[in-house]
């Protein structure tokens, strides 16, 4: 059957055809006293980005180094000191996930079915697998294995050191789907996947078995479109729990171990979440950021004066919380009750890569090939 593939913005003009001004993006107000502020300590173009087209192109961040790549095919290892080339390669591939790391070796999925690898020192290409459909998720590397995801439903377990493959999972996909994959989770012999049927699976990193599947969201509704349920963000594992979300409207707790569920509350997201002590935080649908009680699921906050802004999935750096959104700006909000304590706009297109966090600087990588190493400064009183 074929697949069909949806962008979040052709879902919600969908959903609210009849309200043009539901959608509209919220304006920003001023933030009369920031406490908060950034420095950029460097900025540099690396390339052509995404574009023009939807990909999970993310910086990787990795002790010294930052590795790019960019949806022509260029890849490049970056100093995280200044931003200085340590390397960068052209290619003919057309990157659209990526890139993960593991082995040595940068990893990266293109719009043909292939999954690279490509050595971090030197930047030369290690190996190539086709498995024949578009990769939209980061390949991740675990146990030996470099576990990637295609469109159409498969998993892939790929041997790390020649790319050849050791197992395939297949699950296929709905009729209707939206245009994105969440990463696969590989932790402890696991790897832990997202599926565009409203199910998590947990799979054996080595072999592929089932361990164990746990349904998210059950489809309902007369059409394809409203029948989207795509676990499509970001799993978050924290002390033993994993937290998911489903575009159909579900946020679910599980056991990491064995998949039995926690809690559950109603909460349409697709971006991911971000944990810390006692309050997990998640941007919905709408772009409402909100924190919620880790252990019962219980509202705390939610923050709604960024909504439709095409906010990214939240990251805790330095005691607060940042979300990117889609003109470029960085908003920096209150754990405590969600205001928006700082702003910085560090590209001038769309944030939709999460921040990376690396030591005391966030990295920001925005759609046109903008790479913003950033810092905080003390605020004068």
């Amino acid at each position: 059957m074929r697949i069909g593939i949806v962008t979040l913005a052709a879902v919600l003009l969908a959903a609210c055809a009849s309200n043009e001004v539901a959608n509209k993006p919220a304006e920003l107000a001023d933030v009369e006293t920031p406490e908060v502020k950034f420095k950029r300590a460097w900025s540099k173009d690396v390339g052509a980005g995404s574009a023009g087209k939807f990909a999970a192109l993310v910086p990787l961040v990795v002790d010294t180094r930052v590795f790019t790549a960019d949806a022509k095919g260029r890849i490049r290892a970056l100093d995280t000191g200044a931003g200085a080339t340590l390397w960068s390669k052209s290619t003919d591939y057309r990157f659209v996930a990526g890139p993960g790391l593991g082995n040595g070796q940068v990893l990266l999925g293109t719009l043909d079915g292939e999954v690279v690898g490509f050595d971090t020192v030197t930047g030369e290409e290690r190996w190539r697998t086709v498995v024949d459909a578009e990769v939209l998720a980061a390949p991740v590397e675990g146990g030996g294995r470099v576990v990637t995801r295609t469109v159409d439903g498969r998993v892939f377990g790929l041997d790390a050191d020649n790319g050849e493959r050791e197992w395939e999972f297949n699950r296929a996909a709905p009729a209707l789907t939206l245009r994105g994959l969440s990463d696969p989770l590989v932790r402890g012999g696991n790897t832990i996947i997202g599926l565009d049927t409203g199910h998590v699976i947990s799979l054996d990193t080595r072999t592929g078995d089932v361990d164990w599947e746990q349904l998210i969201r059950e489809p309902t509704g007369r059409s394809e479109l409203e029948r989207i349920v795509d676990v499509d963000a970001q799993l978050l594992l924290d002390d033993g729990r994993l937290f998911t979300a489903s575009y159909g409207g579900e946020l679910v707790v599980l056991s990491a171990v064995t998949g039995r569920e926690i809690w559950r509350r109603n909460l349409q997201s697709y971006t991911g979440m971000a944990v810390n002590g006692d309050q997990l935080y998640v941007t919905d649908a709408a772009g409402t950021v909100w924190a919620l009680d880790v252990v019962t699921g219980a509202a705390i906050w939610d923050q709604s004066d960024l909504s439709y802004r095409g906010l990214t999935q939240p990251v805790w750096f330095r005691g607060n919380l940042i979300v990117g959104d889609y003109e470029g700006y960085l908003h920096v909000l209150s754990p405590a009750d969600g205001r928006v304590i700082g702003r910085s706009r560090p590209a001038r297109d769309a944030i939709r890569a999460t921040p990376r966090i690396e030591g005391e600087r966030l990295y920001v990588l925005a759609t046109d090939g903008t790479l913003a190493a950033l810092e905080t400064v003390p605020v004068e009183p």
